[in-house]
This record gives structure tokens, C-alpha cells and sequence, in this order.
């Protein structure tokens, strides 16, 4: 199997998406600071793989998802 090329773009977002969930798991250690740093991290795991279902009790979260989206293409279209 053959590696597919990962663009320049890709890897900056994916810093990006690390970075925020360092900033992340650093809140939540803020709001329980007794957690070691890998409990912090599996903690902030679970609340990504939560999101999904705050999204659909929230249509005004899916609506901000969809206008930042949006946002997001127009500036790729320029």
C-alpha cells in the first residue's frame, strides 16, 4: 500500500485542530485540576465525540457550524 500525499494545507489545519485541543485539555484541567494530563486528554476525547449530539439539541450551534463553513469556502474561492 502506497502512501498518499498529504497536502501542505492538511498538515496546518491538523496543527491547528492539536493546538486547540492542547488549549482545550488545559481548560478542562481548569475546571479539575486534579486530573493528570492524559486523564484531561481522554476527557476532552469524550466531549468531541459528544459534540455531535449537542449539535443537534443546539440548531443554533449547527447553524454557526454552517456559516463558518460557508465563510471557509468563500475564502478558498478567492
Amino acid at each position: 500500500m502506497t502512501k498518499a500525499k498529504i497536502s501542505s494545507k492538511v498538515v496546518r489545519a491538523r496543527g491547528l485542530a492539536i493546538y486547540e485541543l492542547e488549549k482545550f485539555y488545559d481548560y478542562i484541567r481548569t475546571i479539575d485540576p486534579e486530573l493528570e494530563p492524559d486523564q484531561a486528554i481522554v476527557l476532552a476525547a469524550y466531549v468531541l465525540s459528544d459534540l455531535p449530539k449537542l449539535f443537534q439539541q443546539n440548531p443554533a450551534l449547527t447553524e454557526r457550524i454552517k456559516e463558518i463553513a460557508t465563510s471557509l469556502k468563500l475564502k478558498n474561492a478567492r
